[in-house]
This record gives C-alpha cells, sequence and structure tokens, in this order.
C-alpha cells in the first residue's frame, strides 16, 4: 500500500543502519545475541504509559534490544536523527506533522484535541487517551499496520512526552498498555552501553553510515476526509 511504503522509505532514510547485527560479527561481545537476551520486565503499573513508570530506561536499553517479539519506535524528528545520532534496532516514526498535529491538517492522520462536556468543563486532557480524533476514515486502519498489535513495542522521544501521548493513542485504539515501553528521552542522560553508533565500545556497536540532512514530506495516499 503507498501509504505504508513511504513511512518504510522515510525509516530507511535516516536509519540506515538499524538492522540487526550478525553474531559473528567481530564487533560485538563474545556472546551471542541469543545469549545475552533478557526477559522484558513486567510493568508494575501496566496501565501507565509514563517514562517515570517503565522498568526500560535509557539506561538499560542495551539489555532489551534485537528482540523478536518486539517492535522499537523513535518518534524524534526525522533532522534530529541525523543530527543527534539514534538507536540500531529502532525505527523512526515521527509524531508530531506525520501521525498526529495540534491543528487539524491534511496529511495528519489524528488531530489532538482537549474534549469538554456540555458545559464546557474539560473531560478529557490533551495527550490524554479520548483527545485524539481522526481526520480520516482510514486513519485507525493505517495505525493499527504501522504497530504490531500482537508485539511488545519500545518507544524513544525528545523528552518521553510524544512517546507517551503516541502510546495513549494505541491505548484509545485497543492495544494493550502493558505492552508498551515509554523508554523516555533520548538526548539526555543517554548511557555508554547503549547501541549507539558513536560509542565504539558499546555492547552492540553499529558502524555509521554516511548521513545528509532532508527535507521531507508526507503522502499517505488517497484517503478519505471525515467531514467535522
Amino acid at each position: 500500500m503507498k501509504k505504508i511504503l513511504l513511512i518504510v522509505s522515510l525509516c530507511l532514510l535516516v536509519s540506515g543502519c538499524s538492522a540487526k547485527p550478525d553474531a559473528n560479527e567481530e564487533n560485538l561481545i563474545d556472546e551471542s545475541i541469543e545469549d545475552v537476551y533478557k526477559e522484558l520486565p513486567v510493568k508494575e503499573n501496566p496501565d501507565s504509559t509514563s517514562p517515570v513508570d517503565s522498568p526500560i530506561t535509557v539506561t538499560n536499553i542495551d539489555d532489551y534490544l534485537f528482540r523478536e517479539d518486539t517492535f522499537y519506535v523513535d518518534t524524534r524528528d526525522a533532522s534530529q536523527i541525523v543530527e543527534e545520532g539514534f538507536i540500531a534496532g529502532f525505527t523512526n516514526i515521527p509524531f508530531y506533522e506525520v501521525l498526529v498535529s495540534l491543528k487539524e491538517k491534511d496529511q495528519v492522520l489524528f488531530t489532538m484535541k482537549k474534549m469538554t462536556d456540555e458545559n464546557g468543563k474539560v473531560t478529557v486532557l490533551l495527550g490524554d487517551v479520548g483527545s485524539f480524533v481522526p481526520n480520516y476514515k482510514e486513519s485507525e486502519q493505517i495505525i493499527k499496520e504501522i504497530f504490531p498489535k500482537d508485539k511488545n513495542i519500545i518507544f524513544f522521544s525528545t523528552a518521553g512526552v510524544e512517546a507517551t501521548y503516541l502510546m495513549n493513542l494505541l491505548v484509545q485504539l485497543g492495544y494493550d498498555s502493558s505492552k508498551l515501553y515509554n523508554a523516555g528521552h533520548f538526548s539526555n542522560s543517554m548511557g555508554k552501553n547503549v547501541a549507539y553508533r558513536e560509542y565504539e565500545d558499546a555492547k552492540y556497536y553499529v558502524e555509521g553510515t554516511q548521513s545528509y540532512k532532508v527535507t521531507y514530506s508526507v503522502d499517505w495516499g488517497e484517503l478519505t476526509k471525515i467531514e467535522k
């Protein structure tokens, strides 16, 4: 489908070295990937989408990479990926102005709005479950095609906020919150054991590739606008 191929091509552009490393590569530690796998920790508060409640964080993310049962998502803008680097194995799917906007716009799947009752009292805050309004009849279908419901999903974002919002959107669409992990912010307090391409002594070192600043636009293809 055209709309899904677009996201895939964007991911390849900014995450060219995010494939699972070969266990025989010299730049890996002696153990095979299977030997260093750890079971994903159980969330003490399974309903929480906040990074403060996530047992997976920037300090231990390297223990939970390259799992077949997990999908890894970096919600930052593509330009941030180029400028700041990325964690191997994560797919870049920008949150703002690609999936969600604060204003109703063409080629953005959802608008995030405060919800009020008949008296004008705010009942749902921005970014909370229930605050995402689809702009197209196909919006929910596209989200479910991008984010697998049968896998765990680990998210990174600029400060943990976009990841929280995206997780809340998925919960609104019926995803199991206990399988969604908000690993928090990418750029702050990043430990040297993560699979961050600039650290040659990282646990899973993935050699960097040439990167260039780019501009991009989003075209989801022919979608059916919801008249409001």
